[in-house]
């Protein structure tokens, strides 16, 4: 048995939200030093929430998954708020219809409640609680967007995930609704080169 799952062995036949200190958690010729890496794994994981230096407590478990289609992406820049306590499960679209528009400056997408197309994007599990609070605030919610279940589709079936959604904002005439969001220099200028050969 490999040492970490030892270690989640004995964390879990501990009492939920009991403060303990790293020092009381032993495992036979295993270092300090490694028990103190893995209780750091664990944290990001969701298994425990470290809440001072050097003490932990266990946590009931959380799970939710997560539906992603802008920024957040794998390969994007804001998809660093998805590095710990996530797991990225892999390409999804969504079985509704929805709107995808960008902002303004092209520097993010939303989707809008009207049935135009169905989105592609990407489905992480969300293990720790106060990640999905920390995203809702990134997001704007409850001001900006709403977060809301939806069905979306994967490899291995459908299954209902949060989306963040836009509600309350004018459809832009000048858009035509996007499917996936690229946001690369490529993309763009040959969206910008098919605007002003329109405007000739």
């Amino acid at each position: 048995m490999q040492t970490i799952d030892k270690l989640e062995r004995k964390i879990n036949a501990l009492p939920i939200d009991v403060v303990v200190p790293f020092s009381d958690v032993n495992i036979q010729g295993v270092s300090k030093d490694t028990i103190r890496k893995y209780l750091h794994r664990l944290h990001e994981r969701g298994s425990i929430s470290i809440v001072q230096r050097g003490h932990f407590k266990r946590i009931e478990p959380f799970h939710e998954l997560l539906f992603v289609y802008g920024s957040l992406k794998k390969g994007f820049y804001n998809n660093i708020l998805l590095e710990k306590s996530t797991r990225r499960l892999g390409k999804a679209s969504t079985v509704g219809k929805f709107a995808m528009f960008e902002d303004s400056f092209g520097n993010y997408p939303y989707l809008v409640n009207k049935p135009i197309n169905r989105i592609l994007g990407e489905l992480y599990e969300i293990q720790r609680k106060e990640l999905l609070e920390r995203i809702d605030e990134f997001e704007g919610v409850p001001d900006y967007y709403k977060r809301k279940r939806i069905k979306v589709k994967t490899h291995e079936g459908v299954c209902f995930a949060y989306a963040y959604i836009r509600v309350g904002v004018d459809i832009p005439v000048d858009q035509k609704p996007l499917k996936v969001w690229k946001n690369n220099s490529d993309y763009k200028v040959g969206e910008l080169k098919s605007f002003l050969e329109k405007l000739q």
